[in-house]
């Protein structure tokens, strides 16, 4: 009997061992995009090379990175935001991969935004506007710029920085353009309503301006053409001060198993297939505009993208620690 026992134990050891070579040979993906479905389907198709999927929030994916160090288990890195990603690449964490994106059929603001080191790549770009209530403005005017929000102190809902990529990129680009201690006295005067000034995710976000306490939100644009979409009473004003690039990047682990298939995934990613896959995602991500040249984007957008403002990511990976607590001060409860 007992031999019978190991016999069995011996072939489930041996199974396991398999089950768990197989897995490793598949490409892990880390991503908190809605885009990354629809756009892994596809590459699966395309090349047959298996993706395994790592989907979580963007504060909780970034946290996981940060548990895993210098030893991620990822393959391929992808978020929104670039500071970010400029500060895993600093640390080491992301590989530079010079000539990877050289035949992309970028746009100009897609070309723009690759960084020198060639250790992220642009997939997509959003921005971050004003979503305005229009029945719960009543009669006032709606804003035309940031510093209007001011007139509407105590109803402007927004992210916390600490749990988002975008919103973080979103701050930086404030103060660059602002001046850290202006940016950091008009914010004061807007978001005074510390239940909606330091909200956790988007989703919340467009609750509290949908049912809750704010009339108007300092949102990703793809967000709001989601919530338009939905025929909510939304419409979306781009600040006439600017705004900045949010780009979705990919990136590889400097220690990947799998370099030459994570290549061939960002380098999938930045194909009209791809980004044309990634258009019939659900959700506010399937509103990101395209930056590859062809595609066109689904958000009935009214600005420039070529007047977006490109963020300085080493100056703002390098305030990240800084910015971040003080908005955590200022304004989460």
């Amino acid at each position: 009997m007992n031999r019978f026992i190991f016999a069995a134990l011996a072939a489930s050891t041996i199974l396991c061992a398999a089950v768990s070579s197989q897995a490793a040979d598949h490409l892990v993906v880390y991503s908190a995009l809605d885009t990354v479905d629809a756009a892994t389907k596809a590459f699966t198709a395309k090349t047959g090379i298996e993706v395994d999927l790592v989907r979580l929030s963007t504060g909780e994916l970034l946290g996981k990175v940060a548990a895993e160090g210098n030893n991620p288990k990822f393959d391929v890195l992808w978020v929104e935001g670039s500071a970010v990603m400029n500060r895993l690449a600093a640390q080491g964490i992301l590989k530079p991969e010079q000539g990877l994106a050289d035949k992309a059929d970028y746009t100009d603001l897609g070309r723009r935004l690759v960084p020198a080191s060639q250790a992220y790549f642009p997939v997509t770009v959003s921005t971050t506007a004003i979503a305005v209530n229009t029945k719960k403005i009543g009669d006032a005017a709606a804003p035309k710029s940031w510093s209007d929000l001011e007139h509407f102190a105590g109803k402007v809902a927004a992210k916390d920085p600490n749990l988002s990529g975008p919103a973080f990129q979103w701050l930086a680009g404030y103060f660059a353009d602002k001046g850290v201690d202006a940016g950091k006295a008009e914010l004061t005067k807007i978001l005074t309503n510390k239940a909606i000034s330091g909200i956790p995710s988007g989703g919340a976000v467009n609750k509290s301006l949908i049912t809750g306490d704010a009339a108007l939100a300092i949102q990703q644009d793809t967000s709001i053409y989601a919530l338009i979409d939905q025929k909510e009473p939304v419409s979306v004003v781009y600040p006439s001060e600017g705004v900045v690039a949010i780009p979705s990047s990919a990136g590889i682990a400097s220690v990947s198993p799998h370099e030459e298939q994570a290549k061939a995934f960002i380098q999938f990613l930045l194909t009209k297939d791809a980004e044309t896959a990634m258009l019939t995602a659900e959700g506010g991500d399937g509103f990101f505009a395209p930056v590859i040249n062809g595609v066109k984007g689904k958000g009935a957008r009214v600005d420039n993208t070529a007047s977006w403002q490109i963020l300085d990511d080493k100056a703002a990976s390098d305030n990240e620690t800084e910015w971040k607590q003080w908005f955590r001060d200022q304004f989460v409860p």
